[in-house]
């Protein structure tokens, strides 16, 4: 069986629809600016500890410039790309008063997984 060049376009270009139907199309290129919802994983050290994760817990949303999460973390991730990833040290004194993560270095590990 042979098939039209014509019909071949055809074919391709549906497959490349119904694959964006079914998957979603994610704009790699688009840099996450203040105002952009965002979805991260992230890896909290401090002392050289793992204290948290979102890992096993599905992406950690927030809107970036909004005061949802503690102040550099959000700054942290404007210019990124979907798929990036950035540490960062962050410091306790800017998020916790008291406590036990008052006066220490947080080191964050984050990956941009979206930008909805």
């Amino acid at each position: 069986m042979k098939i039209k060049k014509n019909e071949f376009k055809k074919i391709i270009f549906y497959l490349i629809v119904s694959f964006i139907i079914l998957f979603g199309f994610n704009n790699s290129m688009a840099q996450v600016e203040s105002g952009n919802t965002v979805a991260v994983d992230y890896w909290l050290t401090v002392d050289g500890k793992q204290i948290d994760t979102s890992e096993g817990r599905g992406l950690f949303e927030f809107t970036v410039g909004a005061g949802q999460v503690i102040p550099g973390f959000d700054k942290a991730v404007i210019g990124m790309n979907v798929g990036d990833e950035k540490t960062v040290e962050l410091s306790g004194d800017d998020a916790y008063t008291a406590g036990p993560l008052a006066g220490k270095v947080l080191n964050f590990k984050i990956i941009l997984r979206e930008i909805k």
